[in-house]
C-alpha cells in the first residue's frame, strides 16, 4: 500500500486509530534516532579502538570487546524500534481491514495484537544479542537466577536446512552456521535487516524447531587474527563456562553461558561436540557420547540430536512445573524474626509468577485460586497472615473475586522489602560476632590436613541462659562445666565483671538482692544460690559429652536464636567417618480435638522399647501438669526407679495429614537423646543414587522442631513397613511408615564427614531388632533348639517328622498357585492415591502373549449394537442414560493417542437385564471376546474365591432380634484401575454421550463388569479399605465385612438397635473414607430406619411406616424378607412355561431355597422332573400327555407357598442370652431321596427351650437303587456334612451337637469297632466318625422323624402344618446332663448282613511265671527310691497278713506314715534276692541243695556259700575278726541294674570322690559286685558332677598350617598382629613436674617370612588401631589378610572400618579382609604371640641400660631396634659348616643385605644396569630356596595333641569356663553351632547359656569348655 493510500485510511479511522498513528510516528522517531545513535556510536568505536591500540598493545582485545558490546547494544535499540514501528503499521492495516466486522471485533484484535508487541518487547529486552547460534529451539526464561528452575535450551537448527539472510550461502551445507562475530554496519550503508517471523517459537514450548536467520561476520576469522588476540579470545571464552551439574533447574544458566562462550568462536560440529561433552554432568554427558557414537559420520546429525535430547530431558514444562512446586512445597515455614526467608519467599514467588505469565505452565494457574494460595500463606509468620486476610479481604470486595496470585506475590514481596530494609533495623550493640574459637575435640592421626570449620553464631542479646559469656556458646552459664570447676572466687570476679545476678546466674538486668527467681542448689539444697554457685569442687559428671558441645558447655535448645550463619559444622578431610540417620520421623502433634494446638516435632520410633516416653519440653509445650509416678525403666545396663510424668490423650498426624495415629499414655523420661544429626533430609538422601527418587518425599530439617517422644511397641502401626527400598549391600536403606520416609544408615554427604559417630541412639541387639539404649556388654543369650510337638526324640533326624502331620484344615479347599500370584499382586501394587481411592492394578498372567489390536472387532460389534439401538429406543434410551453416569462419575475418559509401542486392548459393550429389575440396563464389557485366538480374560488371572458363603451369610443372618441390611453403590466401580493399564479398557462410544456426534475412543478408569479378576479385585479392595479405617472405627466392623457381606449385600443381625445403628454408622464413615458409600439400608426397627437420612435408606423403605398395614419386602440375597414380621416369604412366578423338558428344568429351578426351607416340596419337584425327563428328547419336545396331569398338579401347588410364612430368627430371644445351645442334626432316606433337617435347641436363663429350623436338604436318590442300609448311611454322611457346614458358618458356640436317624442298621455300623465291612460301607462310615463320634449319635422312631418328611415330600399345602419347621416335640425338653452313655447299639444280624465281612480269628495262650521281676527295677534311678518302693509295698502285705487294732493302715491303702527301718532293711534284702536270682540262678538251685557250683561258673573263685538266704563271698577270712558282712559280702552280677544303682548311691555318700573311696565304700556296706573297677569307672566317667569338678577340657587333633604360612608371596601379605604393652612416657613437662601417658605397640608379623614391624599407638581404642594399620601399609604395603584375636580394639576397628566408606573402599582395592581368631583362643596366634614375648624380653633388657625417662620417640626408637634385631633372627639354626655362611633371617628378604657392604670398588655406570637387579634377585631366590627346603620341614612334625578326638556337636552340654570365678560356679551351656576345620575336626564352637531368663551366645575354643553330657 502507498503512503497516500495508507493516509486515506488513516483520516478514515476513529481516535482510536488517531492515537495508534501518533505511536507509529513515536516509534519511528525512536527509531531514527537510534539510526544516529549507533551510526556515531560506531565511528566513536574506531576512534577508541585506535586510542587503545596507541596506548596499550595488551589491551586491545579488551577494549575492543567492550566496544564491540556497547555499540551492539545501540543497535538492538535501533532494530527494536524499527520493529515496534513494522509491526504497529501492520497492525494498523489490519484493524482497519476488520472494522466492518464490528467495534466489539477490531477490539479483540487490537489487544490481540498489543500482547504480540509486548512479547516481541519482552524478548528483546531480556535478550541482549540479536544473534543466535545454531542451537536447538525451546522457549527462553525471564529469570536470569543461576538457581531459576524455569529452564531453556536454544533453538534447534535442522542439519538439512542452512540459509542465512542475504540468501548468500556462506557456509557448506555439511556444516553448522554458528555464532558469527557482530556486524556492525557504517553510517551510510545502514543497517541490515532481517525479515522478522510472525510466528515466535518462544511463545509456545511444544512449536516445531526454529530457524533462525542469523546476520553473517564481516569480522576477520580467527585465522588471520594476531596470534595474541586469538589465543586471549580463547582464553575469555574458557574462562566462561562451568560444569553443567544434571539438574533441570540449572540448565538455563548453564545453556546460556556455554552458548555465550561459544558464540566468540568460530567452533566446527566435532569441536562443540568435543566441548559440550566436557562441560555437561556425569548423565547428561554420558547421553551426548552415546549419540555421537552413533552418529559418528555425521557430527552436525549429532550437535542436532544432542541438542535435542538435552531440551526434551532438562526443559520439558513438566520438569519445570515439578521443580517449582517442589520448591515451593519444600520451602520451610518463617518464624517472626527470618527477614531474609521472606526475602527468599518472595523472590521464589517472583520467580513463579515470570512463569506463570509465560502461559505454557497451565498447570500454574491453579495458584490463582484460594487453594493455591492457601499453603504458601502456612508458611508466613502469623502476623503477616493476618496482614494477608485483611489485604486479600479488601481486594475481594474491590473486585469481586479472589485475589490472584500476582497480587499475593506483591504482597509477599513488599512485605519481605520493608522487613529487610537495613534503615529500620535495629541491633543491640552488645551483639557480637563469635570468629576464633579454638578446636578442643581429640586429633586425628591422618597424611593430609584436616580444617574445621565453626558455625559463626549471633545473638541478637547477650542473655546468659541462651549464649553462654564464657564461651559465647549456645549453651546456658549456669550449665557450663568450665564455669563450674572455677573457684568460687573467680566464679565471682566473672559474674561481677559480667554484671550477671549472683543467685540465678541467668540475667543482667537485676543483682542477687533484686533476684526473685526461684533457684535451688542441688548439692546441699539451698535456695540462696544455684548449682553452679555451689562452694568446692564440682561433681564427677558421669554422662559424656555430647559431640556438638566440644568447648564444654551442656546442650540447650537454641530455637530463640535469630541469626544463625553456617559456614561449615563438618570436619573436611579424608579419613573421617560419615553421618548416620535412624528411624525420626516429622509429625503435626496436638491434644485430641485440638488440631489448632498443632505443632511439628519429630519423633523417635523404636520397637525394642515397650511403652511410648516423652521428653520433658513435651510436658512444657503443652503446659501439661499431673502428679508424678513412679515406674522402673529397665535398660541392658540394669533397672532404675525413676519417676515422671504422664500425658493421655494426644494425637500425631503425618505431615500430608493421611494418617492419624491416637496415642497411648506418654510417660516422661528424661534419657531421651536429642540428636538432631540423626534426622535424615533431602539432602543425605540425594548422595545415595538408589535413594533418589525418595528425597521428594523427605521434609526439610525443621530448625524449630525438637524430638518430643519416642514411639514404642505400643504404636505398633506407626512401625509397619509399607515400602522399602534396599539398595547396595553395607549402603543406607529407607522404608515407608504410615509417618512418612525414615533412612537408616550411614549417609555420606559428599566429601564433607562429621568428625565423631554417633552410635548412642539405635543399637542393634542380639535379636537383631534396634534400641536407642546402649547394650549391656555382658549380655549372655541362651539359643534353645526350637522343637515341634511331632518330633519324638531329640536324637531322630528331622528330615521327613512333619509330612504326615494332620490339621483340622487339610480336607478345606485351598488357594492354587494363580491365586497366591493373584494376592501377591495385589498386595504389592494396591495403593490409595491423593484422593483416596483405592486403585488397583489388571492382574495379568506372567509369563504372557503380546496382546493383539482388536479395534477392527471392537468396531464390527459397536456397529451391531448400533443396530441393535436403533432397533429399540427405550434401550437407546437406557444405554445412553447408564454410559452417562458412567462419565459424569469419572469411570470413564476419553482416549488419550496411542503410539506405535503401546499395548491396547479395545472391549465390546452389550446390555444385559435383572430379572427383577427389567428397567435397569447393565452395560457390560466383554472381556471374554476373542481375537486371534485371545481375550483379554485369557492373559488375566481370576483371582481367588474372596466371596463369603451364601448360605453361611443367610444362617447368620437369623441370629439376633435386630436385622440390618445394607449394599455398596458400585462397587465394582469404586476401585480404579491403574493409569498404565488402563489401555486395556478402551471402548468405542459417541462423543459427548450423544448418538448424533461421531465415534471416538474412551477408556475405563475403573475396573469393569465382564472382567474375570473384577470380582476378586473388589472384593480385595473392600477388604483392604475396612482394614484400613479399623483403627478408628473398630475393629468389629472388619468383621461386618469380611463375615457379613455377600458381593456388595452386607447382611447381619446383632442384638439391639443401638448396636445395629452404631455399627452401620462407624462402617459407613470408615468405608467412605476409601470412596465407598454404604447405603440402602433397611431393617426391621422403625428405630434403625430414623438413625439414617433417607437418601441412605432402601428406595422401598423410603416414606413408609413399619407399623403401617402394608409390609414392605425387601430382598435379602434372593430371598423375599417382609419386615414387619420379620418372617421369610416366597413369591412364585405366574408366567406358565411350556411342557418341555427346557420349560420344566426352568420352572423348577425358579424355586430358590438356599437354605432348604422348601425341601420337601422341592424334591417333588426335581423327582417329577427326571421321570418325565429319562427319555432321551430335545430341550424344546412336547414331553408326553400323560405325564402332564402330574406335572400341573405340582405346579398350581406352588402358589401356596406365597401364603407361607417362616420366621427368621431362630428364637425368640437374644443368643447371646443362652445358657445352653444344641444342634440336632436328623437324617432319613428312602428308595425315592435322601434327607437331612438341622434344628437348634436353646435353653434360656427361665429354663424355657426353644426351637428353631436352621437348614434343611433333600437329594434325589441314585436310580440304580442301592439298599435301603446304603441310602440310609448316605443320609447320615449328608447329616454329618450339614453339621460341619453349620458349625463352621454360624459363628455361634455350640454345646453339643446330636444327630438322630431312624435306622439302627446305621448305628450299628457307626458304633461297631471290631466288624470289617466292604469298601462302600467303610468309607462312609469312616467320613461319619471323622465329623462325629458314635456317641453322638441317637435313635427316633420314623413318626417323630422330620427327615421323613425331605425324604418322601410332602405337597405345599400341608408343609407348615408338620413337623418340618418345629421339629420333633422332645426337642423341647430340657437337655440332660452329659454322661458317658452306656447305651450301645449292636449290628442287626451281622452273620446275614451282607456289607460285613466274614472274620476268622486264631488265639494263643501263654503262661507267664509269678514273683518279682529283677528288670522292673530299671524304672528306678537311684538306689533309695527303689528300696523306699519296695518298702512300701511291704508295708501293704503286712497289713494284710496281720491285723491292727485301731489302726488304718488296713489292706490296699496309700500309707503317709514312714517307712520303718525293718520294712527298710526288708525291702533292701528284697531287691538283693531278685537280682541274685535272676544273675545267678544256677548257682542258687545248687547251693541250695548243698552241691558246688558249676566249674564254669563266674563265681567259683570266690567259693560261694549261702549266708541268711544270700549268696556270699566264702574266701579265706572266716577266722577274721571283721565283721560278717566284711567277710562274706553279698555277691551281685556286674550287668545289674541294681549293682549300677548302688555304686551311684554309694559315690554320692563319699560326696563324689574318686574311684579307691567309691569303692571301699561298697565293700563295707558287705557287697562284692563283679567287676567293680570297671563299672565304677563307668559311673564316675558319665557323672555330671565329676565332670564339672575334675572333668578336663576338651582338645583335638592339631589342625595344618594355614595356607598363608606356607606360600611364597611378598613380604606382609598374610599377617598376624597383636598388641602388648604399655609402657609410661614423658610427654610434657609441666609446674609441677612432668605429665606422664601411656603407650602401647601392634607387632605385625608376617605369616610366612616371619618377619616383625612394630608400630606404636597412643591408646588402645579403635581409631589409634586405624592409624596404625595405615602407616603399617604405607610402610610394606598393602597386605591380602590381616588375622587377630577379639580384641576390643580390633574388633572395633573392623567395625569403623567397616563403617568408613573410604577406608572400606581402600581395603577392598587392596583385597585385604580381616580374619579374628575365637575369643580367648591364644593358642591359635602362636606364630605371633610368641615373638611377642620375644619382643618383650629384648625390651625389658633395653630398659635396663635407659638411665634417662622415656619419652615417646625413645620408645619409638628402641621398639624400631627391636624390629631390627627380632628380624635379624636365623629362622634355622646355625650351621657349624664353613660352606653355609648365608644365615636365613627375614631381614634378608626386607633389606636385601646380608650383613655389612664391602668398601667399594671401582664400578662403572654399567655395571650398576646390569648386575644391581641380579643380585637383589638372588638374594631374594636364596632366601626362598632354603626356606622353602631347609624351615618348612621343621613345621612338618606335631609336637602335642596328636590324637583325633570326638567332635563336639549340636546340642552337647558342656561347662563353660569362667577365669573371673571359681570352677564351682561356671556356667553350664549348650552348643549350638559347630564350626568344623578343612579336615573336618570341630576346634570352634558356639554355645548358649542363660543368665536371669536372657539368652546369651558365645564364641569360644573348645579348650575352653568340659564336655558335661553328650547328645548322643
Amino acid at each position: 500500500m502507498s503512503a497516500s493510500g495508507k493516509s486515506s485510511v488513516r483520516s478514515a479511522r476513529s481516535g482510536k486509530s488517531s492515537a495508534s498513528s501518533e505511536s507509529v510516528t513515536r516509534a519511528r522517531a525512536r527509531a531514527e534516532a537510534a539510526k544516529v545513535r549507533a551510526s556515531y556510536a560506531s565511528q566513536e568505536a574506531k576512534l577508541k579502538i585506535e586510542k587503545a591500540t596507541r596506548e596499550a598493545q595488551n589491551q586491545l582485545e579488551t577494549v575492543k570487546l567492550d566496544t564491540e558490546l556497547e555499540v551492539l547494544t545501540l543497535q538492538r535499540e535501533a532494530d527494536i524500534a524499527a520493529v515496534e514501528a513494522q509491526v504497529l503499521e501492520d497492525a494498523e492495516i489490519e484493524m482497519h481491514a476488520a472494522a466492518e466486522k464490528g467495534e466489539s471485533e477490531e477490539k479483540v484484535k487490537i489487544e490481540r495484537t498489543s500482547e504480540y508487541v509486548n512479547s516481541q518487547l519482552n524478548l528483546s529486552s531480556h535478550y541482549p544479542s540479536a544473534h543466535f547460534s545454531a542451537l536447538p529451539n525451546a522457549p527462553a526464561s525471564h529469570a536470569d537466577s543461576h538457581n531459576s528452575f524455569i529452564t531453556w535450551s536454544p533453538p534447534v537448527k535442522d542439519p538439512s536446512h542452512t540459509q542465512s539472510i542475504n540468501d548468500k550461502p556462506k557456509y557448506q551445507d555439511a556444516d553448522f552456521v554458528h555464532l558469527p562475530a557482530a556486524n556492525l554496519s557504517s553510517p551510510s550503508t545502514g543497517i541490515i535487516k532481517s525479515e522478522v517471523d510472525r510466528t515466535n517459537p518462544f511463545m509456545n514450548i511444544h512449536a516445531k524447531p526454529y530457524i533462525p536467520q542469523c546476520i553473517p561476520s564481516t569480522s576477520t576469522p580467527p585465522q588471520a587474527e594476531p596470534l595474541a588476540q586469538y589465543l586471549a579470545r580463547r582464553d575469555l571464552v574458557c574462562s566462561g563456562l562451568y560444569q553443567f551439574d544434571d539438574k533441570p533447574e540449572n540448565y538455563r544458566s548453564w545453556c546460556s553461558s556455554f552458548t555465550s562462550a561459544a558464540r566468540e568462536v568460530n567452533l566446527t560440529a566435532t569441536q562443540e561436540l568435543d566441548l559440550m561433552t566436557k562441560w555437561l554432568g556425569r548423565e547428561s554427558g554420558e547421553m551426548v557420547r552415546r549419540i555421537r557414537s552413533v552418529h559418528v559420520s555425521n557430527p552436525n546429525l549429532a550437535l542436532y540430536k544432542a541438542w535435542e535430547r538435552l531440551r526434551e530431558c532438562y526443559a520439558a514444562p513438566e520438569i519445570i512445573e515439578r521443580s517449582l512446586f517442589q520448591r515451593l512445597d519444600s520451602f520451610p515455614r518463617i518464624t517472626a524474626k527470618d527477614n531474609i526467608k521472606l526475602r527468599e519467599l518472595g523472590d521464589l514467588l517472583m520467580e513463579i509468577q515470570g512463569a506463570k505469565e509465560d502461559g505454557y505452565l497451565t498447570s500454574l494457574l491453579y495458584l490463582d485460586t484460594s487453594r493455591g494460595i492457601a499453603p504458601i500463606v502456612d508458611k508466613l509468620p502469623y502476623g503477616l497472615q493476618d496482614k494477608w486476610v485483611t489485604s486479600g479481604s479488601w481486594y475481594k470486595e474491590s473486585h469481586g473475586r479472589f485475589p490472584p496470585f500476582d497480587y499475593f506475590c506483591s504482597f509477599v514481596c513488599h512485605e519481605a522489602k520493608k522487613r529487610n530494609d537495613p534503615s529500620f533495623m535495629y541491633q543491640s550493640s552488645a551483639m557480637t560476632t563469635v570468629k576464633s574459637d579454638k578446636f578442643t575435640g581429640k586429633s586425628f592421626h591422618t597424611n593430609k590436613p584436616i580444617s574445621v570449620h565453626k558455625t559463626d553464631v549471633c545473638a541478637v542479646k547477650e542473655d546468659p541462659n541462651k549464649i553462654c559469656p564464657l564461651h559465647n556458646k549456645p549453651h546456658s552459664l549456669k550449665k557450663c562445666r568450665t564455669f563450674r570447676n572455677k573457684l568460687l572466687d573467680d566464679r565471682k570476679a566473672f559474674l561481677k565483671e559480667k554484671g550477671i545476678c549472683f543467685k540465678c546466674c541467668s540475667s543482667i538486668s537485676h543483682h542477687a538482692k533484686e533476684c526473685k527467681s526461684f533457684v535451688k542448689c542441688f548439692e546441699c539444697n539451698s535456695t540462696n544460690h544455684d548449682t553452679a554457685m555451689h562452694p568446692g569442687p564440682s561433681p564427677q559428671v558421669v554422662k559424656s559429652l555430647p559431640p556438638s558441645q566440644e568447648d564444654g558447655g551442656e546442650g540447650e535448645d537454641n530455637s530463640d536464636m535469630t541469626s544463625v550463619n553456617t559456614s561449615c559444622t563438618e570436619v573436611c578431610g579424608p579419613g573421617q567417618w560419615g553421618r548416620s540417620c535412624s528411624k525420626i520421623c516429622l509429625v503435626k502433634l496436638y491434644p485430641k480435638g485440638n488440631k489448632d494446638m498443632a505443632t511439628k516435632a519429630y519423633v523417635i520410633l523404636d520397637d525394642q522399647s515397650n511403652r511410648s516416653l516423652a521428653r520433658p519440653e513435651f510436658f512444657e509445650l503443652f503446659n501439661l501438669e499431673s502428679e508424678q509416678f513412679t515406674y522402673n525403666l529397665r535398660t541392658c545396663s540394669g533397672t532404675v526407679e525413676t519417676s515422671g510424668r504422664k500425658a493421655e490423650g494426644f494425637q500425631i498426624e503425618s505431615l500430608d495429614g493421611r494418617v492419624l495415629i491416637s496415642l497411648p499414655p506418654l510417660i516422661e523420661c528424661h534419657e531421651i537423646m536429642n540428636n538432631r544429626f540423626e534426622i535424615p533430609t533431602p539432602n543425605a538422601v540425594l548422595h545415595q543414587p538408589h535413594l533418589r527418587h525418595i528425597a521428594k518425599y523427605i521434609p526439610d530439617l525443621e530448625p524449630e522442631a525438637e524430638i518430643l517422644l519416642l514411639l514404642g511397641r505400643d504404636v505398633i502401626r506407626a512401625h509397619k513397613v509399607r515400602q522399602q527400598v534396599n539398595g547396595p549391600n553395607n549402603a543406607p536403606f529407607a522404608q515407608r511408615l504410615d509417618l512418612g520416609w525414615v533412612v537408616i544408615g550411614e549417609v555420606c554427604l559428599g566429601n564433607v564427614h562429621k568428625p565423631t559417630v554417633n552410635t548412642f541412639k539405635t543399637n542393634v541387639l542380639e535379636t537383631g531388632r534396634h534400641s536407642i539404649f546402649q547394650p549391656c556388654t555382658s549380655f549372655m543369650q541362651v539359643r534353645e533348639k526350637q522343637q515341634s510337638s511331632v518330633f519324638k526324640k531329640a536324637t531322630e533326624m528331622t528330615l521327613g517328622q512333619t509330612v504326615f502331620c494332620k490339621t483340622e484344615h487339610d480336607n478345606k479347599p485351598a488357594p492354587s498357585v494363580e491365586d497366591t500370584t493373584f494376592l501377591k499382586i495385589m498386595d504389592t501394587n494396591v495403593f490409595r492415591n491423593e484422593s483416596n481411592s483405592w486403585v488397583a492394578p489388571l492382574p495379568f498372567r506372567e509369563p504372557r502373549q503380546r496382546l493383539p489390536n482388536n479395534k477392527e472387532q471392537a468396531i464390527n460389534r459397536f456397529s451391531s449394537l448400533q443396530r441393535t439401538l436403533k432397533r429399540k429406543p427405550e434401550m437407546q434410551q437406557q444405554y445412553v442414560e447408564f454410559m452417562e453416569k458412567i462419565f459424569t462419575n469419572g469411570h470413564a475418559e476419553v482416549a488419550p493417542p496411542l503410539k506405535e509401542e503401546d499395548e491396547c486392548w479395545y472391549l465390546p459393550t452389550f446390555g444385559v437385564y435383572h430379572p427383577q429389575k427389567p428397567n435397569q440396563i447393565r452395560v457390560v464389557f466383554d472381556s471374554s471376546a476373542c481375537y486371534s485366538g485371545v481375550s483379554l480374560n485369557d492373559v488375566l488371572l481370576t483371582g481367588p474365591d474372596l466371596n463369603n458363603s451364601l448360605v453361611g451369610v443367610l444362617l447368620r443372618f437369623q441370629k439376633e432380634r435386630v436385622a440390618i441390611l445394607a449394599d455398596i453403590q458400585q462397587m465394582f466401580h469404586c476401585f480404579l484401575v491403574r493409569d498404565d493399564h488402563r489401555n486395556f479398557l478402551r471402548f468405542l462410544w459417541y462423543k459427548d454421550n450423544d448418538v448424533n456426534k461421531e465415534i471416538i475412543e474412551y477408556r475405563m478408569n475403573v475396573h469393569v463388569f465382564g472382567n474375570r479378576p473384577s470380582p476378586a479385585v473388589a472384593i480385595y479392595g473392600l477388604r483392604r479399605a475396612i482394614r484400613e479405617g479399623a483403627k478408628d472405627h473398630g475393629e468389629d466392623t472388619i468383621k461386618f465385612v469380611e463375615r457379613h457381606f455377600y458381593v456388595d449385600d452386607g447382611v447381619v443381625s446383632v442384638p439391639s438397635e443401638a448396636e445395629a445403628i452404631d455399627l452401620l454408622q462407624r462402617t459407613q464413615a470408615s468405608l467412605a473414607e476409601s470412596n465407598l458409600r454404604l447405603h440402602k439400608f433397611a431393617s426391621n426397627s422403625q428405630i434403625v430406619m430414623e438413625a439414617f437420612p433417607p437418601e441412605d435408606c432402601a428406595p422401598v423403605i423410603k416414606d413408609l411406616d413399619l407399623s403401617g398395614e402394608t409390609s414392605p419386602t425387601q430382598r435379602s440375597l434372593g430371598l423375599l424378607w417382609e419386615i414387619s414380621t420379620d418372617t421369610f416369604t416366597y413369591s412364585t412366578s405366574t408366567t406358565t412355561k411350556p411342557f418341555t423338558r427346557r420349560g420344566v428344568l426352568s420352572t423348577v429351578n425358579s424355586v430358590f431355597d438356599p437354605l432348604g426351607l422348601l425341601a420337601p416340596v422341592t424334591i417333588q419337584g426335581r423327582a417329577l422332573l427326571r421321570e418325565l425327563t429319562s427319555e432321551s428328547a430335545d430341550w424344546d419336545t412336547s414331553l408326553p400327555e400323560v405325564k402332564l396331569n402330574k406335572w400341573v398338579a405340582w405346579r398350581s401347588s406352588l402358589q401356596e407357598l406365597e401364603k407361607l410364612h417362616v420366621s427368621r430368627t431362630y428364637t425368640k430371644t437374644s443368643l447371646t442370652e443362652a445358657v445352653h445351645t444344641e444342634l440336632c442334626v436328623f437324617s432319613d432316606a428312602s428308595t425315592k431321596a435322601i434327607g437331612a433337617v438341622a434344628y437348634l435347641k436353646v435353653l434360656q436363663k427361665d429354663g424355657q427351650v426353644e426351637v428353631g429350623f436352621v437348614m434343611g436338604k433333600a437329594k434325589l436318590a441314585p436310580l440304580s437303587e442301592p439298599t435301603i442300609p446304603r441310602l440310609e448311611l448316605c443320609a447320615a454322611v449328608l447329616a454329618v456334612e450339614m453339621a460341619d457346614l453349620i458349625k463352621d458358618e454360624l459363628d455361634l458356640e455350640l454345646n453339643d451337637i446330636k444327630f438322630f436317624t431312624d435306622s439302627k442298621v446305621v448305628l450299628g455300623y457307626i458304633y461297631n469297632e471290631s466288624k470289617r465291612f466292604y469298601v462302600y460301607v467303610h468309607n462312609r462310615v469312616q467320613r461319619i466318625r471323622q465329623s462325629s463320634r458314635p456317641e453322638q449319635w441317637h435313635y427316633v422312631r420314623t413318626e417323630e422323624n422330620p427327615a421323613d418328611h425331605a425324604s418322601r415330600s410332602l405337597p405345599a399345602s400341608c408343609l407348615a402344618q408338620t413337623s418340618w419347621f418345629t421339629g420333633p416335640s422332645f426337642l423341647r425338653q430340657p437337655p440332660a446332663e452329659k454322661t458317658k452313655s452306656s447305651k450301645m447299639f449292636e449290628l442287626i444280624e451281622p452273620e446275614n448282613d451282607a456289607e460285613i465281612r466274614p472274620q476268622i480269628q486264631t488265639c494263643a495262650t501263654y503262661l507267664e511265671e509269678a514273683g518279682l521281676i529283677s528288670t522292673r527295677f530299671q524304672r528306678f534311678s537311684t538306689f533309695t527310691s527303689l528300696v523306699r518302693g519296695l518298702a512300701f509295698l511291704v508295708h501293704v502285705a503286712k497289713s494284710f497278713k496281720h491285723s491292727y487294732q485301731n489302726s488304718k493302715c488296713k489292706g490296699w491303702h496309700r500309707c503317709d506314715l514312714p517307712r520303718t527301718p525293718d520294712e527298710m532293711g526288708q525291702a533292701r534284702n528284697v531287691v538283693l534276692k531278685a537280682t541274685q536270682k535272676a544273675a545267678f540262678a544256677k548257682e542258687l538251685s545248687a547251693l541250695l541243695a548243698d552241691q558246688p557250683v558249676s566249674k564254669n561258673s563266674r563265681l567259683r573263685k570266690l567259693n560261694p556259700i549261702m549266708e541268711g538266704n544270700f549268696i556270699c563271698v566264702g574266701g579265706r577270712l572266716k577266722h577274721s575278726d571283721i565283721s560278717t558282712a566284711e567277710k562274706n559280702p553279698i555277691i551281685l552280677p556286674k550287668e545289674s541294674h541294681t549293682s549300677l544303682l548302688l555304686i551311684r548311691h554309694h559315690h554320692e555318700q563319699v560326696k563324689h570322690q574318686g574311684h579307691h573311696l567309691t569303692e571301699g565304700a561298697i565293700r563295707a556296706a558287705g557287697l562284692w559286685i563283679l567287676g567293680a573297677k570297671s563299672l565304677i569307672n563307668s559311673v564316675l566317667h558319665k557323672c555330671i558332677t565329676c565332670r564339672k569338678l575334675r572333668g578336663k577340657f576338651e582338645e583335638q587333633h592339631m589342625a595344618d598350617l594355614p595356607s598363608e604360612r606356607l606360600k611364597i608371596c611378598p613380604p606382609f601379605t598374610y599377617v598376624g598382629l597383636d598388641v602388648f604393652g604399655p609402657w609410661s612416657v614423658t610427654t610434657r613437662r609441666t609446674r609441677g613436674g612432668q605429665a606422664e601417658s601411656k603407650r602401647w605397640a601392634i607387632m605385625f608379623g608376617c605369616m610366612s617370612s616371619r618377619a616383625v614391624h612394630i608400630e606404636v599407638i597412643e591408646s588402645m581404642d579403635a581409631s589409634s588401631c586405624i592409624n596404625a594399620l595405615r602407616r603399617f601399609f604405607a610402610l610394606r604395603g598393602p597386605a591380602k589378610q590381616l588375622r587377630s584375636d577379639c580384641g576390643t580394639n580390633f574388633v572395633g576397628a573392623c567395625k569403623e572400618l567397616g563403617m568408613d566408606k573410604m577406608v572400606q573402599r581402600y581395603l577392598s582395592e587392596q583385597g585385604c579382609n580381616w580374619e579374628f581368631n575365637p575369643p580367648h583362643s591364644s593358642h591359635m596366634g602362636g606364630s605371633w604371640e610368641r615373638l611377642i614375648g620375644i619382643a618383650r624380653r629384648i625390651l625389658d633388657s633395653m630398659f635396663l641400660q635407659l638411665k634417662a625417662r622415656l619419652t615417646h620417640e625413645v620408645l619409638c626408637t628402641l621398639l624400631a631396634e627391636v624390629t631390627a634385631i627380632i628380624n635379624a633372627r636365623p629362622l634355622l639354626p646355625v650351621s657349624a659348616d664353613p660352606q653355609q655362611p648365608f644365615i636365613l633371617s627375614p631381614s634378608v628378604l626386607l633389606t636385601q643385605k646380608t650383613g655389612v657392604p664391602p668398601p667399594p670398588g671401582d664400578f662403572s655406570d654399567k655395571d650398576l644396569y646390569t648386575k644391581q637387579w641380579r643380585q637383589v634377585q638372588a638374594l631374594a631366590n636364596q632366601f626362598w630356596t632354603r626356606w622353602s627346603r631347609e624351615y618348612l620341614p621343621c613345621l612338618q612334625h606335631r609336637p602335642k595333641w596328636t590324637v583325633p578326638r570326638r567332635n563336639l556337636q549340636v546340642g552337647d552340654l558342656v561347662l563353660l569356663r569362667d577365669k573371673q570365678i571359681a570352677r564351682n560356679c561356671w556356667p553350664m551351656a549348650r552348643v549350638s553351632a559347630v564350626f568344623p576345620g578343612k579336615d573336618g575336626y570341630v576346634r570352634k564352637v558356639e554355645v548358649s547359656t542363660t543368665d536371669q531368663g536372657n539368652i546369651k551366645t558365645f564364641l569360644r575354643p573348645i579348650s575352653e569348655v568340659v564336655l558335661l553330657l553328650p547328645k548322643d
